[in-house]
């Protein structure tokens, strides 16, 4: 049973590989992480010695700032994460990207290009047509028919001006998640317009979606800074890429679910499980501790009780 998916959301979900969710970040909280945004900024260009106008992107995001680390279980969102992939998760990757616009002048126009260009080597670069999991350096799952099997959802939070094109816009290609890498691959890694949406959306928009889709970002021709956070969660059973171990400090002060998703297990639990020398059973595979995955009481709670998005956690 749904928790706080529509019928709709459902459908879309399952056959673009993508909701979109206007207006989902009400202005207080768009607020907050945009003043998150300057401070860590400003801590980044200070540590790495880099000028006003340089990109750059922040892994592990949420060590970074309690703004960030709020949105991993927000009440409106943990929901559909929770009805898109289920209870047994944890984050994989909380990613911020900051991309001010191209510097006017250094890069024709005509030489943008949302594969690799002249505006990917000048360090202003552009993903190519890509589905996450699935690179050449990268952790490629295995399959059957050489589809990606479904291990993640992201949530994508747009925090700068996006309605119009060309403003660094995410672009997806709906469906896709339910083709193989190869099948991009043969394709030269181009993708025709006519498959593919460029989204445009206001700040405080949000996106869930499955990152075996098809995915790239345009060029920010805009007068704006491109700011977005990345949200991704996965099941407990694979590794994280941000992090081996959250902070300790950070995860005793954190609530049962928010532990979880941190990758913690319940205080007093071994991760070997109750007979780690001659039984040794990952609790990471084996949820066999209701006080590891509390999740899962809560996803159950909400199902039966038809709550759903609004309860504090």
């Amino acid at each position: 049973m749904s928790i706080a998916m529509t019928a709709q959301q459902e459908r879309d979900f399952e056959d673009k590989g993508f909701i979109i969710l206007e207006d989902f970040l009400h202005q207080d909280e768009l607020d907050r992480l945009l003043s998150a945004i300057c401070e860590v900024a400003d801590r980044v260009r200070q540590a790495k010695g880099l000028p006003p106008d340089a990109p750059f992107a922040v892994r592990n995001a949420l060590a970074h700032h309690e703004a960030f680390l709020d949105l991993i279980d927000h009440p409106r969102i943990l929901p559909l994460v929770v009805d898109a992939i289920g209870w047994n998760i944890q984050i994989r990757t909380t990613h911020l990207d900051y991309r001010p616009p191209y510097p006017k002048g250094q890069i024709e126009s005509d030489k943008l290009d949302i594969k690799i260009g002249p505006d990917h080597k000048g360090n202003y670069r552009n993903t190519v047509w890509h589905p996450d999991l699935a690179g050449d350096y990268i952790f490629e799952a295995p399959s059957l028919d050489g589809r990606l099997p479904f291990m993640e959802v992201k949530v994508f939070y747009v925090l700068s001006d996006q309605s119009a094109s060309n403003s660094g816009n995410l672009w997806l290609a709906p469906g896709t998640h339910k083709r193989t890498p190869q099948a991009l691959r043969d394709m030269g890694g181009k993708v025709d317009p006519a498959d593919s949406i460029e989204l445009k959306l206001p700040p405080g928009a949000a996106v869930l979606w499955r990152t075996a889709t098809w995915h790239c970002v345009g060029p920010n021709l805009s007068d704006k800074t491109r700011k977005v956070i990345h949200v991704g969660y996965h099941y407990r059973w694979l590794r994280p890429t941000d992090y081996m171990q959250q902070d300790p400090d950070l995860i005793a002060r954190s609530s049962p679910i928010r532990r979880q998703l941190l990758g913690a297990l319940a205080p007093g639990s071994d991760p070997m499980g109750d007979d780690p020398e001659f039984h040794p059973a990952s609790a990471y595979w084996l949820a066999k501790n209701e006080d590891d995955v509390p999740l899962r009481a809560w996803a159950e709670a909400h199902a039966r009780n038809g709550t759903s998005t609004r309860e504090p956690l």
